[in-house]
């Protein structure tokens, strides 16, 4: 465990630190491909694991073989051309964490010097790639290829993994012992869609794939959403692009909560001489959090909390914000129901005279305008869609073949994506997710869960690495017990559920596949903690045949 401090490079030039807008383009956006050329030769090769990105899941995912696991032989396919993942590729103005960045990063590799306590785009990334040269990872990487399918081999007992080269379409036959799956959920951008947007003759964009090379200097900017994204990109428009006007439109309400305190980062400063500073302070900001965990469950203490915390959101959205916009912004649902936002200066900024926030549906777009169902019209020279992201698609994002040719994306559009303690799937061995489904914290900083997942997949890897097992996998019935479980227990919560008040993006109605159920302590128990009686356990000696016991192991 060591610290790293950062040149801050990214400050004077962000560019090297963000995604071209036309590879982002080619992956994310509305009309993307994949492209296929099975006129060059088929390539094949191999590795004994095999990490399906490379962000900090895929990150977190390639040091623990590297360091926990000893193992070398590892390859990491990632379908944009660096790491980073959603950091990486989400660089729109005013784009930052909105976890604390002393939380919002991994525990053995502390920074020393965060610019600030929710740092931008462009210094998280540069934080990552700090992360990558300490371990030498980009050894491992292939860059812009895109996996499609995997196939499990029985009598092999690997995966074959169909893998695409975005440069010229070429095939990839890839196998291999064991498969990470560390392409996260905020992946697929949710593209807005509107009668006759087809005819906007001005420019449309996605948060998610925003082009820098757009100016916004003295044109009608009309900001479609007002979350997470939103909330950000909105008072940086303002100040920093000097546009004519800037329209926003409200689709739901959300809890706004005053920004972070400064004394945070101030006792961050006074503590990051050395990594037990920094490590002492982590753990106060996490503690904070799980405290805050009660909040999304029923019960007098989650209700005593919920008025506390709510009482503070509404004390602070009704003087920081314009009178006038107190009935569009004020939500009358359950705080948790969705994700709380940390303001920066957004609803200070709905003061400009600039700014016009409304909540009126849209009916359709003109070439230069947009009309709203009472047909009002407001100019429009720039439209940007802050419209989330489409969670469950990144499950279906290649075809998953498992044992005796079980579709696990047929049984997922049925029953919906799932993952027994939300990273083994039934008819998958050796397979993995690594922020997997349910595995987001709706309270706390999703590193943790990626650090807490990793620790179970280097328990079960070890065995097979080792060659004590041949395949580990989940039994059905306790895949099915866990999916069972998970859904009873997140209905009694407040994310996105009638009990709640509202909907999400996380909670279609009939299931949640993003939130874990339970505190964060209590899923670093679980993932520290394997019920090996749950698992198939397919032993060379016995010559790959399957036998159901209870076995605990030993480290060499």
């Amino acid at each position: 465990m060591s610290t790293i401090t950062l040149p801050l490079e990214s400050h004077s030039n962000p560019r090297p630190f963000r995604i071209k807008h036309e590879d982002a383009n080619a992956v994310l956006g509305a009309k993307s491909t994949t492209p296929v050329n099975d006129v060059l030769p088929t390539i094949e090769t191999s590795s004994k694991v095999a990490i399906i990105g490379a962000g900090f899941a895929g990150i977190t995912t390639s040091i623990t073989c590297l360091e926990k696991l000893m193992e070398d032989d590892i390859v990491i396919f990632e379908k944009h051309d660096n790491f980073g993942g959603t950091w990486y590729a989400n660089t729109y103005p005013g784009c930052a964490s909105d976890i604390p960045a002393l939380w919002y990063s991994l525990s053995y590799a502390l920074n020393t010097n965060w610019s600030r306590i929710q740092p931008p785009q462009y210094e998280l990334e540069e934080y990552i790639l700090e992360v990558v040269k300490k371990y030498n990872l980009r050894k491992y990487a292939q860059f812009k290829r895109v996996v499609t399918k995997l196939v499990y081999n029985e009598k092999a007992a690997n995966w074959t993994m169909f893998i695409r080269d975005l440069t010229n379409g070429q095939l990839i036959k890839h196998t291999a012992k064991i498969v990470a799956s560390c392409q996260g959920g905020l992946v697929n951008p949710r593209h807005f869609e509107a009668k006759g947007l087809e005819d906007f003759q001005g420019h449309y964009m996605h948060s998610a794939i925003w082009d820098h090379d757009v100016s916004l200097e003295g044109k009608n900017v009309t900001v479609i959403g007002n979350g997470c994204s939103a909330n950000q990109v909105v008072p940086r428009i303002l100040k920093d692009y000097n546009p004519k006007s800037v329209t926003q439109i409200v689709r739901s309400k959300h809890y706004i909560y005053p920004p972070l305190p400064y004394f945070i980062y101030q006792i961050y400063q006074f503590l990051s001489f050395s990594f037990f500073g920094l490590f002492l302070i982590r753990w106060v900001v996490c503690i904070l959090s799980e405290i805050k965990y009660p909040l999304s469950k029923r019960g007098a203490f989650g209700s005593f909390l919920r008025w506390i915390i709510r009482k503070q959101s509404l004390e602070y959205m009704t003087s920081a914000a314009p009178e006038k916009y107190h009935e569009k912004l004020i939500p009358n649902y359950k705080i948790g129901c969705k994700r709380l936002i940390f303001d920066y200066d957004y609803l200070p900024c709905l003061h400009d005279e600039k700014m016009l926030l409304t909540d009126k549906p849209i009916d359709h777009i003109t070439k230069d305008s947009i009309v709203f169902t009472d047909s009002e019209e407001v100019k429009a020279d720039i439209i940007i869609a802050c419209t989330g992201y489409d969670f469950r698609k990144s499950f279906h994002s290649y075809e998953i073949i498992g044992r005796k040719g079980t579709d696990i994306g047929a049984i997922w559009t049925k029953e919906g994506p799932s993952a027994y303690k939300t990273v083994l799937v039934r008819d998958c061995p050796n397979f993995f997710f690594i922020g997997g489904p349910n595995a987001s914290p709706g309270h706390s900083s999703v590193i943790m869960s990626l650090e807490s997942s990793c620790i179970f997949f280097e328990k079960l890897s070890y065995q097979i690495l080792r060659g004590r097992i041949i395949s580990i996998c989940v039994k059905t019935e306790k895949y099915n017990e866990w999916y069972k479980t998970t859904q009873e227990e997140l209905q009694k919560a407040v994310f996105g559920t009638p009990y709640g008040g509202c909907t999400a993006w996380f909670n279609d109605g009939k299931y949640n596949t993003a939130t874990y159920p339970y505190s964060q302590i209590h899923f670093w128990w679980v993932m520290s903690h394997p019920i090996w009686k749950d698992l198939d356990l397919e032993e060379p000696d016995l010559k790959r045949r399957r036998i159901i016991r209870k076995l605990r192991f030993k480290r060499d």
